[in-house]
């Protein structure tokens, strides 16, 4: 037969009828009178903890979305798309966000260089030339002027403007009031240089925004899981 007996009862040794005095007492339902007894955690604090953990998940979240498109270009395959001479494209039979080959003559007189707020790189954006549907931008250095005018052929992820959102607005407002060239949110940029492999960092960023995620909510789950006493039963 299964009989409950109280953990008092449990945890005496053999031959003791009595809890020796200022041991714990804990009652037959499991519940120590003392711990009730014991302050409620401060409501403030808890609510400060809560907002912060709910906070670092949804700044987590905002960094996986932004990071999407990163990612799935990192997948694309490892061989560009040959799209042949821009002055003969169709833009509708572009689909953005892939790895690509065009080649095309840099127009000198519409060419912008700029950097980037983070990090020391420089760079130019020019449309190629028969076309002001596809603008290709390319990484170059202070020397590095002569080099770019003179290539035909450029490699790299194919995106729009209305796609890169704020990274390319500057350069897309100069080019269309300094510069008179009809630069719209579906207007193509090349990024050149840039094959899907150099993406690799976004792909261990967004490993980490999972991992941030999933830490947030274990402690969400440990700040508030109920305390229990479990209470075992003797077969007699």
């Amino acid at each position: 037969m299964v009989s409950a007996r109280t953990i008092d009862e449990e945890i005496l040794p053999e031959g003791r009828t009595s809890v020796p005095e200022g041991s714990p007492r804990i009652s037959a339902e499991g519940i120590d009178p003392e711990l009730l007894a014991l302050p409620a955690p401060a409501k403030g604090k808890k609510l400060a903890t809560l907002a912060l953990l709910a906070l670092s998940v949804v700044v987590a979240l905002g960094v996986l979305a932004s990071l999407r498109h990163d990612v799935a270009y990192f997948f694309e395959a490892g061989s560009p798309a040959a799209l042949g001479e821009a002055a003969d494209l169709d833009p509708a039979t572009l689909d953005p966000n892939t790895y690509v080959t065009v080649a095309g003559t840099p127009m000198a007189s519409g060419t912008v260089a700029y950097g980037k707020m983070l990090g020391s790189g420089r760079y130019r954006a020019f449309p190629l030339a028969g076309q002001r549907t596809l603008y290709v931008q390319v990484p170059v250095e202070s020397d590095d002027a002569a080099r770019t005018s003179s290539r035909r052929e450029f490699s790299g992820r194919l995106i729009t403007f209305g796609d890169a959102g704020g990274r390319f607005g500057t350069v897309r407002r100069f080019l269309e009031r300094k510069m008179g060239m009809p630069v719209a949110s579906e207007s193509y940029l090349l990024l050149a240089d840039e094959p899907p492999s150099s993406y690799a960092g976004s792909l261990a960023l967004v490993g980490l925004g999972l991992l941030a995620i999933l830490v947030n909510f274990l402690l969400l789950f440990r700040l508030f899981r109920p305390i229990r006493v479990r209470q075992d039963a003797k077969v007699g």
